[in-house]
C-alpha cells in the first residue's frame, strides 16, 4: 500500500505512525498537496491528505477512515479499545486533539496565505481562544502513563502529532506550564519506535513566512 502525504501534516503522520506500530508495510507518495495540487487530486478528488491507496487500488481518505480500516486489520492489536466506554474514551480524546488542531492550522493557513492587511484578527483570535481551550481540557482529562490510561492508544497520537505542530508552527498557544503534561506525553512518545519511524525529513517541513 502506498501513503499520500507529508509527515508536515499530524494527520498524515499519525496514519504512518499507526502502520509503524502494526508492523504494516507501506511505501510512500511525498508530493505536496500544494506544489503538485493535480497529481494529489486524481488520487483524492478532494485534493487533501491523507490518502492510503491499498494493494488492490481502492483508495481511502481522511485519516479517521483509514486508522478504522487499519484497526480491522490487526483486530486485537488495534490502539483502541473495541467497545464500551474505553472505546468512547479514545474515540473522544482523539476528536479533542484533532478538533485542537483543526483550530491552529485555521490560524497557520491564516497567517501563511493572507497578507496582514487582509487577515481576519476576529478569525485569528477566535481560533487562538478555541486552540488554548482545547489543550486546557486535554491536559484536564489527561490520564497516566498514557493519555487514556495504561496502554498507548490513537489518542496518544494524536496528541503526539499536534503538540509537534503546536512546536513547529503555533508555539504561542502552548504553555510550558499549564500544558507540561501533554508535552511531557509527545516527548516520551517520540521516543518510541513507530514515532521515529514516521520522523519528518527536513523537505516535508512547510516552509516558514
Amino acid at each position: 500500500m502506498i501513503l499520500v502525504g507529508q509527515y508536515d501534516s499530524p494527520v498524515t503522520r499519525r496514519v504512518a505512525i499507526a502502520l509503524h506500530h502494526y508492523g504494516i508495510p507501506f511505501t510512500r507518495d511525498t508530493r505536496s498537496i500544494f506544489g503538485e495540487a493535480a497529481a494529489i487530486k486524481k488520487i483524492n478528488p478532494l485534493t487533501r491528505i491523507p490518502a492510503l491507496v491499498l494493494d488492490d487500488g481502492e483508495v481511502l481518505i481522511d485519516s479517521s477512515a483509514i486508522l478504522d480500516y487499519l484497526d480491522e486489520q490487526v483486530a486485537d492489536a488495534a490502539l483502541i479499545p473495541a467497545s464500551g466506554p474505553a472505546r468512547r474514551h479514545v474515540l473522544q480524546t482523539t476528536a479533542l486533539a484533532q478538533g485542537t488542531l483543526e483550530k491552529v492550522a485555521a490560524v497557520v493557513y491564516e497567517r501563511h496565505f493572507h497578507a496582514p492587511e487582509h487577515r481576519s484578527t476576529d478569525w485569528i483570535d477566535r481560533c487562538l481562544g478555541q486552540a488554548r481551550a482545547g489543550l486546557d481540557e486535554l491536559s484536564r482529562r489527561l490520564a497516566t502513563p498514557y493519555a487514556c490510561g495504561a496502554t498507548l492508544t490513537h489518542a496518544d497520537v494524536m496528541i503526539t502529532t499536534l503538540i509537534w505542530y503546536l512546536r513547529d508552527r503555533l508555539n504561542e498557544v502552548l504553555s510550558s506550564t499549564a500544558h507540561a503534561s501533554l508535552i511531557a506525553l509527545a516527548e516520551h512518545c517520540e521516543t518510541l519506535p513507530a514515532f521515529r519511524a514516521a520522523a519528518l525529513s527536513d523537505f516535508e517541513k512547510m516552509p516558514s513566512n
